[in-house]
């Protein structure tokens, strides 16, 4: 037998077709939303550790954001300030000259981190703080998702074969 002959035998394509292709759309139009909502809501800003607590009301307190920058968090190879670690005390002979880093002890960040919300106001990275040691987190968050789409997949579509006609009775 034929789709077509089945269709005829059911009075043709009618409201009760147009309604499952039109729920049928809500679904594919929503879940690949759904999907790309991860590299939005876990995007990583940029970030450097907070520095705050090097503050002794002294010289420190008088310097710029950038100095402060300078004698407080370490350099990387591409010139930012690293974003996982900081001096343990402040390196003022830094501003004089940046370059002569010899040995300074450095730690990881002691008072969370300060994020560069320009793009991002708020993202599950900055909310929790899941950078440095935590961002393994991070990235759980993604896995997590897409497990439960596997199993949701799983579950409604075996529901959906065995209770087709009681789900999709509606009296129009």
């Amino acid at each position: 037998m034929k789709f077509e002959n089945i269709l005829a035998d059911i009075d043709g394509f009618g409201r009760f077709q147009i309604m499952i292709i039109v729920i049928s759309f809500i679904g594919r139009f929503t879940l690949p939303c759904h999907f790309m909502l991860n590299n939005f809501v876990a995007a990583v800003p940029s970030h450097h550790c907070d520095i705050s607590s090097l503050d002794d009301g002294g010289f420190f307190s008088s310097l710029s954001e950038t100095e402060r920058l300078i004698v407080s968090i370490p350099v990387q190879e591409d010139g930012t300030p690293a974003s996982c670690q900081m001096f343990a005390e402040p390196q003022y002979h830094l501003l004089l000259n940046s370059s002569n880093i010899i040995e300074v002890p450095t730690v990881p960040c002691q008072n969370g981190w300060v994020y560069d919300n320009t793009t991002f106001k708020s993202t599950l990275t900055s909310q929790w703080d899941l950078v440095c040691d935590k961002k393994g987190k991070n990235k759980a968050t993604a896995t997590i998702f897409f497990v439960g789409v596997m199993f949701g997949a799983v579950t409604f579509g075996s529901l959906s074969d065995r209770y087709p006609a009681g789900l999709l009775s509606i009296q129009l």
